[in-house]
């Protein structure tokens, strides 16, 4: 080999790979148009999965984007929890007649009875194994501003959209999925009356939406959808099935709290500590960390059940040296992130529960960028201006101390 050839070799080898890109997706908006253009680029596969997928105008209007992509040829695969497959069955059978394959995740079997609990929290959109969404949002009205539409409160959530090596770690883990005993094709039957019915319903919502990318390409003043480049993005996921000996989403977390050195700063809709948490919690405590957890009041809570288990532990938490905030509203906060040593970001489906430690399938991603975990603490710290600090008493700072219904 020639000194030349061997140089060039020698500097291919000692060349950094290409940084993977990164962006929050914060505002519904963001996160609509994230998941249109995603949708309208893809050339050969898109891979989705979802806590729930609707029947509301938002998840209609999303199936038709879908249905137009696998009429161009590109592979379309979904996945969704069986018990939050709210998708009209004529609707299901439309799409299956077009070429696009629908999984659901646990569905109801007498051999499985333990299937009833162990549900697929995910929330993941991939295209042509280079982009990746991933976050919070389920594919609904509520979770994109349209709460109107199905007469329901909005949610305040949060997404990552990633191009890079990440994606190629995502599309195994659904792939894996995809083909393993946790999942079944759905049954969708329909007469071709409700099969033709369902496709003039997707293209009716179809049309509303091509008249908006219409308007968005010809808005001289919308901004450019602009990806940084980041450190390393990490996947991660829960294993696929119980004999599987990968981490789990709740260790890595729990890893991550365990590095921090100067501060945590959390959101999560449902706070229901687990042993294991107060553990990493109590122990970033004693080493001066900083922690502070914003969670929902029960005036603004979707969810009774873990608000009840949280009451509990308000007052220990606060007293442990827990600065804890509760969301006000009007909206629900949904948002699953943090950001840790004001250097790393991590957005993803888990929530700060039993649910999400031992029964979900959870994955989220993670971010090693001072930069993006500026922009990060930026809204997070926003989020204040319509929340309430929660005293050593568990009540709201400044609350009359008689008012034991105020959480």
């Amino acid at each position: 080999m020639s000194t030349a050839k061997i140089l060039l070799a020698l500097l291919l080898l000692s060349s950094p790979a290409l940084a993977d890109r990164v962006r929050i997706l914060a505002t519904d908006r963001q996160a609509a148009e994230a998941r249109v253009e995603m949708v309208l680029a893809a050339r050969e596969e898109i891979l989705a999965s979802a806590f729930i997928f609707g029947d509301d105008p938002f998840t209609l209007t999303s199936l038709g984007l879908l249905r137009d992509a696998a009429r161009r040829g590109v592979r379309v695969l979904l996945i969704v929890d069986a018990q939050w497959n709210q998708i009209p069955r004529a609707v299901q059978a439309h799409l299956k007649a077009e070429g696009i394959e629908i999984r659901e995740y646990h569905p109801f079997r007498l051999d499985r009875p333990l299937w009833l609990v162990r549900r697929m929290h995910d929330k993941l959109t991939l295209v042509d194994g280079r982009s990746l969404l991933a976050g919070g949002r389920n594919i609904q009205s509520t979770y994109f501003g349209f709460g109107h539409q199905i007469r329901s409160s909005n949610y305040v959530d949060c997404d990552l959209q990633v191009e890079g090596d990440a994606a190629a770690e995502a599309r195994r883990y659904f792939l894996a999925l995809w083909s393993s005993n946790e999942v079944r094709p759905v049954r969708a039957r329909a007469t071709p009356a409700e099969i033709q019915e369902a496709a003039r319903l997707l293209d009716h919502h179809k049309a509303w939406l091509d008249a908006r990318i219409e308007e968005a390409r010809n808005d001289p003043n919308r901004p450019p959808a602009t990806l940084v480049e980041a450190g390393p993005i990490r996947f991660l996921h829960d294993p696929v099935g119980h004999r599987d000996p990968a981490r789990k989403v709740g260790t890595e977390l729990r890893d991550l709290l365990g590095l921090a050195r100067e501060s945590a700063i959390i959101e999560s809709p449902y706070l229901v500590p687990s042993r294991a948490f107060r553990q990493a919690l109590d122990e970033a405590l004693r080493r001066g960390v900083h922690v502070r957890i914003l969670t929902n009041s029960l005036g603004a809570t979707d969810n009774l059940w873990p608000q009840a288990g949280y009451v509990g532990h308000k007052r220990d938490l606060v007293l442990s040296g827990v600065e804890l905030w509760e969301y006000q509203g009007p909206e629900c906060l949904h948002a699953k992130a943090a950001v840790i040593d004001g250097e790393t970001v991590i957005v993803g489906s888990y929530n700060l529960d039993p649910r999400s430690e031992s029964l979900n399938s959870e994955l989220a991603l993670v971010v090693r960028d001072p930069t993006l975990a500026a922009e990060m603490r930026s809204r997070m710290d926003a989020h204040l201006g319509q929340a309430r600090r929660i005293d050593a008493r568990g009540f709201p700072e400044g609350a009359d101390e008689d008012r034991k219904s105020v959480v």
